[in-house]
């Protein structure tokens, strides 16, 4: 490592330390001293953005920043922390309302009890199409939609201190990557599989198989030592984790994914003039759409025309273990309402809403012609999108920014 670099590494190792000693403590607006009642009156402000997933996740958040900038004049800037370098996913509300970021990338899963409500609804995954790219679309849509305009979701994360900017779906299904073909019940018996967090956990059983908990950053080593047998995986965790090196058998099963939060810091947020809030409101659309683009489409794209060079197997899902799934996914779904959190009165009117949201973007993808099984089919670049996103955009932007803008 050259010493300018190993030097940057020091002093954010060394920025990450003070932070945590004292900003833990204080909370509020992370250490920032906001001023003025305009941009153009405000004092220049740098915000910490913190993820535990790869570098090269970045590109949607960096396309995001350099608008906010601009727009701003410069005014407000941005560092950057990725592979939990600062805060991991764990800790990533309380690091976002103690200021030690003031943006970050929000899991429900590793918050069963703080965030009931998220951890919750993230069991009403299964109900998106599994069909791509419409369900990819629909979940990153619907999910936005439902969250944003949900009280008890709103209040959940208000009360922690932290601003809701949008929600994301970083694919239509989970899929199953093993060491040696699984593709019957028999197979799947006794499989040790590592979870994309407790909502997967019955979807798993219901197979036979044994979930296991792992970090996201040792699920390679965990299949390469034979910790775990397989895995849910995406096109993402697939190509940016690198496990189609060591696990070369893929099977496209309809497990349910799940929905990443973008949050930030309310007292940040709060204290920013409102015309700065404003530019930061019309840039989420950008990281959305970025991460719908890159994170989405590609990496899935990606997955399909590169695996076979890379050696991966891939398998349309056998019926047993398909109808076994589902069926644990419908009963899980009529029971969902037993398990409400406390404080909502209406559980099942809640997965209703929800149902509807996800039926009413399906019908609205497909007059959009986003049903298309053209659409499915590769490309001879797979970091080429011939996919027409203008349309769906216009949609997500009255249908749910606007409506949800400050």
């Amino acid at each position: 490592m050259p010493t300018s670099t190993r030097s940057r590494v020091a002093r954010r190792a060394a920025l990450a330390l003070t932070m945590i000693g004292s900003l833990v403590a204080t909370g509020c607006t992370g250490g920032h001293r906001i001023t003025g009642d305009s941009i153009e009156t405000m004092e220049p402000i740098t915000l910490r953005y913190g993820d535990y997933t790869t570098v090269s996740s970045a590109g949607p958040f960096r396309d995001f920043a350099a608008q906010v900038e601009e727009e701003t004049g410069g005014k407000i800037t941005f560092d950057e922390y990725w592979g939990g370098t600062l805060v991991k996913g764990a800790d990533m509300a309380q690091g976002v309302r103690g200021g030690i970021v003031d943006m970050g990338m929000f899991t429900p899963s590793y918050y069963p009890s703080e965030f009931p409500m998220t951890d919750w609804t993230s069991q009403m995954a299964s109900v998106v199409e599994p069909e791509y790219p419409l369900g990819m679309m629909q979940a990153f849509a619907g999910g936005s939609e439902f969250a944003l305009t949900n009280p008890l979701i709103e209040k959940q994360f208000s009360d922690q201190d932290i601003k809701l900017l949008f929600t994301w779906t970083p694919s239509t299904n989970y899929h199953l990557v093993c060491k040696e073909p699984v593709n019957s019940l028999e197979e799947a018996r006794g499989k040790r599989v590592r979870s994309g967090g407790a909502f997967n956990y019955g979807e798993i059983e219901a197979l036979g198989m044994v979930p296991v908990t792992l970090p996201t950053g040792e699920i390679y080593e965990g299949l390469q030592r034979g910790v775990i047998d397989c895995s849910l995986a995406n096109g993402k965790i697939m190509i940016a984790l690198g496990l189609w090196e060591v696990a070369k058998h893929y099977v496209d099963i309809p497990f349910s994914s799940y929905t990443q939060y973008v949050i930030m810091n309310k007292n940040v947020w709060d204290k920013l003039p409102e015309d700065a809030r404003q530019v930061i409101d019309e840039a989420r659309e950008t990281w959305f759409e970025g991460y719908l683009r890159e994170e989405g489409i590609i990496l899935q794209q990606r997955l399909l025309a590169e695996g076979a060079d890379m050696g991966v197997n891939f398998y349309d899902v056998a019926p047993g273990l398909q109808d076994t799934l589902e069926a644990y996914q419908e009963e899980s779904l009529r029971s969902l309402p037993d398990r409400a959190p406390e404080g909502l009165e209406d559980p099942e009117g809640t997965v209703e809403r929800y149902r509807q949201i996800m039926a009413d973007w399906k019908t609205r993808l497909e007059d959009m012609g986003y049903d298309d099984p053209a659409l499915a089919e590769i490309p001879d670049d797979p970091e080429t999108v011939e996919i027409d996103l203008d349309p769906y955009m216009q949609t997500v932007r009255s249908e749910i920014f606007d409506r949800t803008a400050p």
